[in-house]
């Protein structure tokens, strides 16, 4: 069945009015659908999630940030980038069918502060407050899918093996996904596929390793300044990273 989208005017209501229903992102049913003063809230489109949209909760053992990216992006495995920066899908999403999880996941009751600092939150994670990348990769479903798109190979024996990578450390996903380099697929894929390998040589400690994944980025990046990292074919980046982390070693 095709996947209705919150109409533009029904997005801006909710997002206007999140102080007055901040006590209402606790509740444990979702109650953004229904209609406004505005009349109808919801727009037909021909968005058909390919399989359920039924995501893991965190839990104990983990955030199932992997697992989730792999179920939303496996749902929309044909929508565009231009369609993926659409609030009104996301919001849909955040505040509908993926109620359940966005209540675990992104828990506004667990925040600490005043209620403005609550606000900003749920505009965060339950919104696209601006269509810029990464405020994409900010809200709570949208950043899934485009994890996904961003990482995934089909020509692998494993497609989300270089999502796995990504998603090994959320440091990587940020180091990675919001810096320039992040925008040119080559220095993404040849990035991540050096991390891979070398994920054994990057420190005996997870604090060690996030110090050293942040130089290998910060230094690839830096690299533009001189080189348009667009240019870089994978073999070139993962040059540049050899050459980086053998200096970082002496």
């Amino acid at each position: 069945m095709p996947l209705d989208l919150f109409k533009s005017h029904h997005v801006r209501h909710l997002r206007g009015n999140v102080a007055q229903n901040l006590e209402r992102y606790s509740d444990n049913k979702p109650w953004a659908g229904k209609p406004t003063g505005n009349g109808k809230v919801r727009l037909a489109s021909s968005l058909e999630p390919a399989i359920p949209l039924e995501l893991e909760l965190p839990d104990e053992d983990g955030l199932k940030d992997l697992e989730n990216t792999k179920i939303v992006f496996s749902a929309f495995p044909k929508l565009t980038p231009v369609q993926a920066r659409d609030p009104r899908l996301w919001t849909r999403l955040t505040h509908t069918e993926c109620w359940k999880y966005m209540r675990k996941r992104w828990d506004v009751s667990r925040q600490t502060g005043d209620d403005a600092k609550k606000v900003r939150y749920v505009l965060e994670h339950y919104f696209v407050r601006q269509n810029q990348s990464r405020m994409l990769l900010r809200n709570g479903i949208a950043r899934l899918w485009w994890y996904g798109y961003l990482t995934h190979d089909p020509k692998r024996a494993d497609p989300f093996e270089l999502t796995e990578v990504l998603l090994s450390d959320l440091d990587i996903a940020q180091q990675v996904l919001e810096r320039n380099m992040g925008r040119a697929n080559s220095v993404r894929v040849g990035f991540l596929d050096f991390l891979r390998e070398n994920m054994g040589q990057l420190g005996t400690s997870s604090g060690q390793r996030r110090g050293r994944i942040r130089e290998l980025a910060k230094s690839l990046n830096l690299r533009g300044g001189a080189v348009l990292l667009d240019c870089l074919n994978t073999q070139e980046v993962r040059s540049i990273l050899d050459e980086e982390l053998a200096a970082a070693m002496k």
